[in-house]
């Protein structure tokens, strides 16, 4: 793990229970479902966004991204920083916590939260 991720043991997180940017993949990172909010960050529809592999709207360290991913599908909470490549727009420094999705019909579904720090325009100026 490096300075810009986490990870804890947790117990399993409530979706119906949250607002704001988030989505549900399978343990392998294929989206299953998303929020209004999210589907407008990633610059598509709910329903355009499922079954798409969610570790391709992350630039560069994807190695980085599949190991939260498999610590998370572990069990454990991670919490990460990194680039998002929305589709067709520029792209955005995220935090992203990811815990197992409670109540979901898949087993191993996980929930991934987004949270925008800045986008790199801010950064630049």
């Amino acid at each position: 793990m490096s300075w810009n991720e986490t990870a804890h043991e947790v117990h399993d997180f409530e979706v119906n229970n949250i607002g704001g940017k988030w989505v549900v993949t399978d343990s392998y990172g294929f989206l299953l479902e998303a929020s209004r909010e999210a589907a407008h960050m990633f610059n598509l529809t709910v329903t355009g966004l499922r079954r798409r592999q969610l570790l391709v709207f992350f630039g560069g360290e994807r190695e980085q991204w599949h190991e939260a991913l498999r610590a998370a599908a572990c069990g454990r909470k991670v919490d990460r920083k990194g680039t998002f490549r929305p589709r067709d727009r520029r792209p955005l420094l995220v935090r992203v916590e990811i815990t197992r999705a409670r109540n979901w019909p898949y087993e191993g579904a996980l929930l991934w939260t987004f949270a925008e720090t800045e986008s790199f325009e801010a950064v630049a100026s």
